[in-house]
């Protein structure tokens, strides 16, 4: 019996001893993309911030305040007052909202979502809101969507003087909807922005879309201002009751202006190279200063000496005719007219006029046995 007992004891210690199996960690949770907006409660008219987290960075969200739940989407939302904001790469965002009365009643919540055509999969996130004095009303699910097309759309407008020399570019966006549904569309959020890339995220000032009945098309000419001295193709786009998109390109450039500097480019060039002429200039005349040498003496690069400069001559069978056909002064010596003699040698030359070199004349003249008057 003790032999047993020992037996089993042993053996029990042995299976103690075993390492127990290793137990999986369950996996980490990924963060999903929330919003926050403080206060919780605003009158309209007073401002909110919203601030959001684990979005995907360097995507654009749009923030607005919406009634009904924003079960509906865009439609239930004041996109008049909605803004845009950028995914910091810490994946937050923060951006103040200007409360305003959503078209549809409370429970409201404040809706942040991606824009169309911003990296990753689209994500939509709503946050509790109150805005204070909005009536409240029980959340209709059975709304029947919008069915509306986009039969119409253009960008109208060519560049002005100003915009060519770096003024802000003005367009006119005409959007043309027809309501394809059997039941009329009433006061239908209208969105619509510009981007510099392949996103409309800078708003603009959309019109109030009225009511739209069965069958019916309305038109929307929509202002589209850039910013000044805008270059390059932008994109302009939207969406009409907040399912049905559009989108077109505009190219703006600022041809004038773009000339002015180019202008002022060469202008620079030919002053600089000026300058360096000039500055050849001086420094040859100071070297020939320092050798001794006349100022339009030139140097030849093949060969070291001084080549003189080409000039014109005074010949001296000119000089010698011109003396024999006048007559000699009582005392001997001849007298010399200088205009007289310079007008005598240029017609000597030929008829052309070939110039004189005065100063070589102005030489022979001071010679002894002449005098000039």
């Amino acid at each position: 019996m003790r032999l047993r007992s020992i037996a089993v004891l042993l053996a029990a210690a042995a299976l103690c001893a075993q390492p127990l199996p290793a137990v999986a960690a369950p996996p980490a949770r990924t963060a999903r993309p929330g919003v926050s907006v403080q206060p919780g409660k605003a009158a309209a008219g007073t401002t909110a911030w919203a601030r959001g987290s684990a979005w995907t960075p360097g995507t654009t969200v749009q923030v607005q305040i919406c009634g009904a739940g924003a079960v509906h989407g865009s439609a239930d939302c004041d996109t008049g007052h909605g803004v845009t904001a950028m995914v910091a790469p810490a994946g937050t965002f923060e951006a103040g909202l200007t409360v305003g009365e959503p078209p549809s009643p409370c429970p409201c919540v404040v809706r942040a979502g991606t824009l169309p055509g911003t990296t990753g999969a689209p994500v939509t996130v709503t946050a509790p809101f109150t805005v204070a004095g909005h009536p409240t009303a029980r959340i209709d699910r059975g709304v029947a969507p919008v069915r509306a097309d986009v039969v119409g759309l253009e960008i109208v407008g060519s560049p002005d003087r100003g915009e060519l020399f770096g003024g802000r570019p003005r367009r006119t966006l005409v959007l043309r909807i027809r309501n394809s549904g059997a039941d009329p569309i009433r006061d239908a959020p209208l969105v619509i922005g510009w981007g510099a890339g392949s996103t409309p995220d800078s708003p603009l000032d959309a019109p109030k879309t009225g009511t739209l009945g069965p069958g019916q098309t309305a038109t929307y000419r929509i202002p589209v201002v850039l910013p000044p001295a805008a270059f390059g193709h932008f994109v302009v786009g939207g969406r009409y009751a907040g399912s049905v998109p559009f989108k077109t390109g505009l190219n703006a450039y600022p041809w004038g202006l773009l000339g002015v500097n180019a202008m002022a480019a060469l202008l620079l060039l030919i002053g600089i190279r000026l300058t360096l002429g000039r500055w050849a200039r001086a420094r040859r005349r100071r070297r020939n200063r320092a050798a001794g040498l006349p100022a339009h003496a030139t140097a030849d690069a093949a060969h070291p000496q001084v080549v003189p400069r080409t000039t014109p001559t005074v010949e001296l069978a000119d000089v010698i005719g011109y003396l024999d056909s006048v007559a000699p002064a009582p005392s001997g010596a001849y007298v010399v007219d200088r205009d007289e003699l310079i007008g005598y040698l240029e017609r000597r030359s030929g008829e052309t006029l070939q110039p004189v070199d005065v100063e070589a004349l102005d030489r022979f003249l001071a010679l002894p046995g002449g005098e000039a008057r």
